[in-house]
């Protein structure tokens, strides 16, 4: 017997939060002693054979590109709160600037004249 199962978490009925397209196949003790399968893509990787995943030439490891990572961990969950903060040191840096240019008086005005 061969079956096609969908399925989704039931703790979380109404949030879609993956999905798992799985192949089921019952079988009789004598079969499946006749068909034997290892876990996964071990030996005897047959009954079904499982080719090898086709995964991208790199990984996502953080070591390996963590540019990469910081654009998709930090930047993705923080990039309203980082923009803002910038935007918050800016205006507390000419706060602060202002008064110090427009109340210290230029050097040309320190100099003695003879």
């Amino acid at each position: 017997m061969v079956a096609n199962v969908r399925g989704r978490r039931p703790d979380q009925p109404r949030e879609m939060t993956g999905k798992i397209e799985m192949e089921l196949e019952i079988l009789s003790k004598e079969d499946a002693e006749a068909k034997p399968a290892g876990k996964g893509q071990e030996e005897p990787n047959e009954n079904p054979h499982l080719d090898p995943p086709n995964r991208p030439a790199t990984s996502f490891l953080w070591f390996t590109s963590p540019w990469k990572s910081l654009r998709y961990i930090i930047w993705n969950n923080y990039k309203w709160y980082i923009i803002g903060g910038l935007i918050l040191l800016l205006i507390i840096a000419m706060i602060g600037l202002f008064p110090y240019s427009a109340l210290i008086p230029p050097y040309s005005a320190l100099i003695p004249t003879a």
